[in-house]
């Protein structure tokens, strides 16, 4: 009688540790598999987005920023003058970070395009709206030396400048400013010295 309730435990716990044990393998083999491709893939996005954001530029040269979380690149024309920078910065949004590449112009400082180049984590229908063009074409021409805030946020602050958050999407709008003032404090920095 203990011999057959002993079977009866032992069983299936073996068994299910060989399933867990299988299951663990065949993840850790396949995080092995796509780990380069995957590496492969988020450059590739953060390349679009960098000319996405700097278009004049036919060459882009990393530049030493020590912030974790923040990329600068220097934007150079076919000539190699310098003509912005593109800036990759992150912020926490509703459902992760929100990757935003920010491109400055080098001569006053005015932002010339942003890219929301991944919200994957937001809602869909609301926080992934984020990266639409009726929201990221608010931050075209504000300046580097004024902070950015959502309109609901905007007595919090009254120095920076308010752009109208996505509805419904408060938080992930907010992640957006912040990373795009990550991207400010980088470029004064770089552009400081």
């Amino acid at each position: 009688m203990k011999n057959s309730r002993l079977k009866e435990i032992l069983i299936p716990t073996v068994s299910l540790f060989v399933i867990c044990l299988c299951v663990t393998a065949l993840l850790a083999v396949t995080n092995a598999v796509t780990k380069d491709a995957i590496a492969y893939q988020q450059e590739l996005s953060a390349a679009e987005s960098r000319q996405a954001v700097c278009p004049d530029a036919v060459d882009f040269e990393k530049v030493e920023y020590d912030v974790q979380g923040v990329e600068c690149y220097k934007a150079l024309d076919e000539s190699g003058n310098l003509i912005g920078y593109a800036i990759s910065s992150a912020s926490r949004g509703y459902g992760g970070d929100v990757k935003v590449m920010t491109g400055v112009n080098a001569e006053d400082g005015s932002v010339i395009a942003i890219n929301v180049y991944d919200n994957s984590g937001e809602t869909p229908g609301l926080g992934v709206n984020t990266s639409g063009e009726k929201f990221t074409s608010q931050f075209a021409g504000l300046s580097s030396g004024t902070g950015v805030t959502v309109d609901k946020d905007a007595g919090k602050n009254p120095d920076s400048v308010a752009v109208d958050s996505v509805t419904g999407a408060t938080i992930s709008s907010r992640a957006v400013t912040n990373a795009v003032n990550q991207a400010f404090e980088a470029y004064n920095a770089v552009k400081e010295g």
